[in-house]
């Protein structure tokens, strides 16, 4: 009964609002084309059209007088009725001047007023121009339903809103924060209060998205995941067209400047109107949409401040609604319909969530800023740039009606009510700790969280190397997870195995305990760091390969803790029974060991200081990776100590950066260091991540091409222990074939030198990287599903005899579940 009287109600609600509602359309009369930002004022009130010329009114009278008026054109005026549903309005080209505009040229009267406002930025630009600041602001954002339809094909970036969609329930969510601003800390967040109407637990990923620009000074303007051209950038004359639609006699008056894309298939750019201050040329207020597969309309106005002359951020509305094909936007990390800028669609989302989407939704979030302090002092002490207040969870009702700054709807709590008895009755959070597991490479079967990495593997030592492992979830215990997996070698004809325990020692700063016992193989060379691996992937393209292993019975405890939010750190101790695969041994005082104990002590850092990142009060969540990032590691064994029989120093550093740009093009530099001293056997040295098979003929060595292996270098062919790698890539933007085949040009170059000290000691002819190790590289990626094709050839000092034995040719998979 509840929810039929509901049902009624929205009916009713929406004939009402249909009896007022006048739409319509301006064309230019003698092209047909829509005009865009037409003015259009009545019953004491003013709108501009959208950019296809469509507009919407709301009549409350019964004969109403409407103006049109744009500037080279003759202005209209004409009375409807409240009848009248629908307008076509045809406005007649007359060239015409604005008396308020001061400067000369027609064609640069528009830029001559953007270059001044970009000039200006550095004293309107509340960032740029204050010291410290503060404000609250209160954020409403829901999804619902509309007659038109919206299709959305969402990736898995933010699983929690993209399961939303796939389900077709509704949304409804509410934030309350104070924000801090400091030249020296930048812009910081505090959540006071957070509200996810449906959900049992917090739904924190809502606050990973960049929805509402915090103004449109900045270099880029992020909107749901998509990076657009800020048209008062340096180079907004390459980007944008402008041109003077009007003035406004406010107050303040304004120039009304209409933007518009011009390089829209290379470089992602908004079509809208500024609002310049004609004092200070300072942004009053900002109108910018985006119309294709979606409308895109975005609604940003700002407070003045007479004492400081500064226009501050006050309020901002976001909305997508269904639109009529082509250009496209990306929402939640995934994409509505196809586009040149978005990313692709999610694997993940067909396999768990098939099936269309709610062909009737629509997104609003409105945003207010309020009890703004230009003056503030205060700053808050936080190395994440959003971290959520412990009590944000659990405010009460009257916290919400005081911090509104506007009483929510009937439209809204029709929504909110609508979106509790949908997620419960969808089973939402069930498939949203599905889809969070599975793309951390687990999948859930009650209490226990299976290891999708550990099903099915291929190398040329072990052969087929199947099994299964994970790890225990809550079901068991918050405080604790048991982990382990059984693997058997169907070509070695050995069981491998590991068994451990995490204890969670305190949870906000992820500090652990661990304890391991694992028997397995490790590859002879490899230097592999605690922090900053990816733990999962679909294919590991160098494992198939490798043939040069050791045996180990490892026993393994230590800690984990992350200081702040930008570095997370582990120190871990090992004591370890080392067996050779092949005829090795290490000569050490006139003994020869080929098998041998190790005792390690090892501390392993990832610092991220150029991420952005969300505190929770048990976690950390990244929201930007932010570039550089370095991974660091030292490991130091001991002689004598529970047995070990070797001592010996070993560091490690990774630096990786990566530059991206709005036209989609990517360069990608990869630097790593590492250095060994003391008396380090060969299956603790280095290797430079060989990837090529040592098979006669191109296609016998064809093999899938890795992130930063070298892929003509042969497996086992150099070892260091002083060693330098650097790898440069150049994406350039995708070639847009079909919205599912958007293929990737990418050029590469890898360097490698590095020398062995005491090579005598080692039972085994070893080659070192002196002279320097060099490949070209080019790759075709993404050309379907995340396959594609690459190639690469070997110069320079170890360049080989032949070009068959140069050149290698290879698959190449590159697939963002």
């Amino acid at each position: 009964m509840r929810h039929l009287l509901l049902l009624i109600f929205l009916l009713f609600t929406g004939i009402c609002f249909a009896q007022q509602e006048l739409k319509g359309r301006v064309l230019d009369k003698q092209t047909g084309k829509p005009l865009a930002y037409v003015k259009i004022q009545y019953q004491g009130r003013e709108i501009l059209s959208k950019i296809d010329g469509s507009f919407s009114l709301s009549l409350t009278k019964d004969q109403t007088e409407l103006k049109f008026s744009y500037i080279g054109f003759e202005p209209q005026n004409f009375t409807v009725s409240q009848a009248v549903e629908y307008i076509r309005v045809k406005l007649t080209p007359k060239p015409q001047w604005l008396t308020t505009v001061t400067i000369i040229s027609e064609t640069n009267k528009a830029n001559g007023i953007i270059k001044k406002a970009i000039d200006r930025k550095s004293q309107n630009n509340p960032q740029e121009r204050l010291k410290n600041y503060s404000f609250k602001n209160y954020n409403k954002f829901l999804i619902d339903n509309e007659n038109n339809g919206l299709e959305l094909k969402s990736d898995s970036t933010n699983f929690e809103l993209s399961t939303v969609i796939n389900s077709e329930a509704s949304y409804f969510s509410e934030k309350v924060s104070q924000f801090y601003f400091s030249k020296k800390q930048g812009l910081k967040e505090e959540v006071l209060g957070l509200r996810n109407a449906g959900f049992k637990k917090p739904i924190y990923e809502i606050l990973l998205l960049s929805v509402n620009p915090f103004s449109f000074y900045h270099k880029d303007v992020r909107i749901f995941e998509t990076d657009y051209a800020g048209p008062l950038q340096k180079s907004a004359f390459k980007n944008y067209d402008f041109k003077i639609l009007d003035t406004t006699a406010t107050a303040r008056p304004a120039y009304v400047i209409y933007f518009k894309p011009k390089r829209q298939h290379s470089v992602a750019g908004l079509e809208g109107v500024l609002y310049l201050d004609k004092q200070s040329l300072a942004i009053q207020k900002t109108k910018a949409q985006l119309l294709g597969a979606v409308k895109l309309e975005i609604d940003q106005e700002y407070q003045y401040f007479p004492n400081e002359n500064l226009w501050f951020p006050k309020t901002q509305k976001t909305t997508i609604r269904p639109g009529n094909g082509g250009k496209s936007i990306s929402v939640f990390g995934g994409m509505i319909s196809s586009g040149t800028v978005q990313k692709k669609q999610s694997i993940i989302n067909n396999i768990l969530t098939p099936g269309k989407s709610d062909p009737n939704l629509y997104l609003t979030t409105t945003s207010t800023n309020f009890d703004i302090d230009l003056n503030a002092g205060k700053n808050f002490n936080s190395s994440a740039e959003i971290t959520i207040n412990p009590k944000a969870n659990f405010r009460p009702e009257s916290f919400w009606r005081e911090s509104r700054t506007e009483d929510l709807s009937s439209q809204d709590k029709i929504t909110r009510e609508k979106a509790e008895w949908l997620i419960k009755e969808k089973k939402i959070e069930e498939q949203i700790n599905l889809k969070n597991a599975v793309s951390q490479g687990y999948y859930p079967v009650k209490f226990w969280d299976f290891d999708l990495g550990k099903f099915f593997k291929f190398n040329n030592y072990e052969g087929i190397r199947l099994g299964f492992g994970g790890k225990t979830n809550n079901q068991i215990s918050n405080k604790f997870n048991l982990n382990g997996y059984l693997v058997y070698g169907t070509k070695d004809e050995l069981f491998k195995y590991s068994l451990g325990t995490s204890i969670y020692l305190h949870k906000a700063t992820e500090t652990n305990f661990n304890l391991n016992y694992t028997r397995d193989i490790i590859e002879t060379g490899s230097f592999n760091y605690l922090q900053g691996k990816n733990e999962f992937s679909i294919i590991e393209p160098r494992f198939v390969n490798i043939n040069f292993f050791y045996k180990h019975h490892t026993i393994s405890s230590g800690f984990t803790h992350r200081f702040g939010s930008d570095f997370k750190t582990e120190l871990q101790f090992t004591k370890s029974d080392i067996y050779q695969t092949k005829n090795y041994s290490f000569l050490l005082n006139g003994r020869e060991f080929s098998n041998y104990k190790l005792s390690e002590a090892t501390f392993s850092f990832l610092w991220r200081p150029f991420a952005t990142f969300l505190k929770t009060p048990n976690s950390t969540k990244l929201i930007e990776k932010g570039y550089p990032k370095f991974t660091g590691q030292i490991t130091k064994g001991f002689s004598g100590i529970f047995g070990g029989d070797f001592d010996y120093t070993k560091f490690g550093l990774l630096v990786e950066h990566e530059i991206k740009r709005l036209n989609q093009s990517r360069t990608e530099i990869i630097l790593e260091g590492n250095y060994a001293t003391g008396q380090v056997p060969l299956t603790h040295l280095f290797h430079a991540l060989p990837n090529s098979p040592r098979r006669n003929g191109i296609l016998r060595r064809f093999s899938v091409a890795g992130r930063r292996s070298f892929e003509t270098m042969y497996y086992n062919e150099f070892f260091s222990d002083k060693q330098a790698m650097l790898h440069l890539k150049h994406q350039l933007r995708p070639i847009t074939i079909h919205r599912l085949i958007k293929p990737e040009l990418v050029f590469i170059s890898r360097h490698a030198i590095g020398e062995i000290s005491n090579p005598e000691k080692h039972s085994i002819p070893i080659k070192s990287l002196k002279h320097g190790y060099h490949e070209f590289g080019i790759e075709l990626q993404k050309v379907l599903l995340g396959f594609g094709l690459g190639a690469a050839y070997r110069y320079g000092p170890y360049s080989l005899s032949t070009f068959d034995e140069n050149f290698a040719f290879k698959f190449t998979f590159h697939l963002d579940i």
